[in-house]
């Protein structure tokens, strides 16, 4: 009887030493993560054209004089602070579209993938949606888009690709990639391309990478790019902008 008690004794002490290594190490891993960078806190400041709402749980643009009844929603990518956003987030608003970043629990879209829920039940004002995601971010935007078709019109994929089948989905997207972007290679979208959308326009910014969409320093992994993160930025608007047109 002595024996078993020890024995089931050093059970729990092992079960319970895995329990704490694993989650030191889910502490460590989320703890080290890409903090947005001085231009991107800048822009969290209202300006004449728009206005900016800053809570625990969203980053809202809102258009001064609204242009439109289409609304878009960021999912950042993974380990990135929502905040390195907000210069494109601040464009689309100067654009008339209320544009939202959802700040993802530990920084990881996994484990907020159904918040835009809460982003479009707070504005019943706007009428159509599109989901923008950036990296791990744009694979949950879609898994989104993909569990609520009847709520979303576009997706909008930055360095990304679904993991969940899209091919059979009604809205529209648009999938915009650097050409030496080396964290989401060529062959990930090929391999992914049967997922995508039936109606999606292939883009590739020449000279872009992986983490110039958005501002939070360089990212280890990735190439260098040989065109700025401005120019980078500035081709993704207009590509996101016309985009939004067809809609």
């Amino acid at each position: 009887m002595g024996v078993l008690k020890s024995r089931k004794k050093l059970i729990l002490i092992t079960i319970l030493v895995i329990v704490l290594i694993g989650a030191a190490g889910f502490i460590y891993y989320v703890s080290d993560y890409y903090p947005a960078d001085s231009y991107a806190l800048a822009a969290l400041n209202s300006a004449e054209s728009y206005t900016v709402s800053n809570t625990p749980d969203f980053i809202t643009f809102t258009p001064n004089t609204p242009k439109n009844s289409t609304g878009i929603i960021i999912y950042p990518g993974g380990k990135v602070q929502a905040e390195s956003y907000s210069i494109i987030a601040s464009k689309l608003a100067e654009n008339g579209y209320i544009t939202v970043i959802v700040r993802m629990p530990f920084n990881l879209a996994f484990f907020g993938s159904e918040k835009a829920n809460t982003v479009i039940d707070n504005h019943p004002e706007i009428s159509s949606w599109v989901m923008m995601g950036h990296s791990l971010g744009g694979v949950f935007a879609s898994d989104y888009a993909v569990n609520h078709p009847e709520k979303i019109r576009g997706v909008i994929y930055l360095a990304s690709y679904p993991s969940a089948n899209a091919s059979n989905a009604t809205f529209k997207a648009l999938s915009l990639r650097g050409s030496r972007d080396n964290l989401t290679q060529p062959e990930d979208i090929s391999k992914n391309l049967d997922k995508f959308p039936k109606n999606t326009l292939f883009t590739t910014i020449e000279g872009g990478n992986h983490y110039n969409f958005g501002n939070y320093g360089t990212q280890s992994g990735d190439n260098n790019s040989t065109i700025s993160r401005e120019e980078q930025q500035n081709q993704t608007l207009k590509a996101i902008l016309e985009f939004l047109k067809t809609l």
